[in-house]
């Protein structure tokens, strides 16, 4: 079995394992592996009934992903790490949920595994982050009051035909971003992932939302349900310098998804504290914890 990178001809046979399995952390979600494909270059391979996966970035070493579907994880970790040892000497596993990281334990594996807080996800209520009611979010809920009240906003779906005004809404955001010095290397296939993401949106099964003020789109988000109960967040665009505009996008999008919605994951934040900062002032309920495993 060789290993192939991946393309959006093979999203059904993912598909079909997240159904049957669906994946606790947003790293190994189809949409993210696709729409960041240009910077991972994913590879992959059914083994042991389930997706065995190898990221390749250019100019790095390359590194093994967890495994998804409902087979034997520890198997398929196990046929990753041969695959790893043909192509580098230090072979090496990240974003391992800690789920599989028991799993590794409790079957005596030849892993060792360190906690990397940097790709904790962040999980959140649906229902805090609609109502943004409760002590813990007050600040939020007063920048979201003076939102409303300085702002005549309507919320609209996202088609493909606002392509552009949300393209234009992200070189804004790239512009900010580069004055904090984050490098271009990142901050282009930051650009790329949004790219791919309005591009492909209709195939990928995407949830999107974007706000106006004055009938200018200054804002939008984007997710999709993985399992049962929760929304992954992919990206979440907005103009810095508007008031409560950040918390407006979330809570209205949180308002338009299915009842069923529990929970909303917004990914990591790779240890950037702009970042950190903006995901923790949102208060999460919990985080879902990631290792580093490498074999003993």
């Amino acid at each position: 079995m060789t290993f192939k990178p991946l393309t959006l001809k093979d999203q059904p046979i993912f598909r079909a394992m997240e159904k049957a399995a669906p994946p606790t952390t947003s790293d190994t979600v189809f949409t993210n592996l696709f729409i960041w494909r240009s910077y991972y270059r994913p590879l992959w391979v059914e083994a042991h009934g389930c997706i065995c996966l190898i990221a390749a970035p250019e100019g790095e070493e390359p590194f093994g992903l967890p495994p998804v579907g409902p087979g034997d994880q520890v198997a398929a970790l196990d046929f990753t790490l041969a695959a790893l040892r043909e192509r580098t000497a230090n072979p090496i596993f990240r974003r391992v949920p800690e789920e599989l990281a028991e799993k590794l334990e409790a079957a005596g594996s030849p892993y060792t595994w360190e906690h990397d807080r940097d790709n904790d996800d962040y999980i959140y209520p649906r229902e805090r982050l609609c109502t943004l009611g409760g002590r813990k979010m007050h600040q939020k809920k007063n920048h979201y009051n003076y939102f409303v009240s300085h702002n005549q906003f309507e919320c609209i779906p996202i088609t493909k035909a606002l392509v552009p005004d949300l393209l234009a809404v992200e070189e804004s955001w790239l512009a900010t971003k580069e004055e904090q010095n984050i490098s271009a290397s990142h901050l282009s296939h930051e650009v790329e992932s949004v790219y791919e993401l309005l591009r492909h949106m209709d195939e990928l099964n995407q949830i999107g939302m974007a706000i106006t003020i004055d009938g200018k789109i200054e804002g939008f988000t984007m997710g999709e349900l993985v399992g049962p109960d929760t929304v992954v967040v992919h990206i979440e665009k907005a103009d810095y310098e508007v008031r409560g505009l950040f918390v407006a996008i979330s809570s209205h999008f949180c308002r338009q998804l299915p009842e069923e919605v529990v929970y909303i994951n917004r990914e990591q934040d790779l240890g950037l504290p702009g970042l950190r900062h903006s995901k923790e002032s949102l208060k999460p309920e919990f985080m879902r914890r990631k290792f580093i495993v490498r074999p003993k």
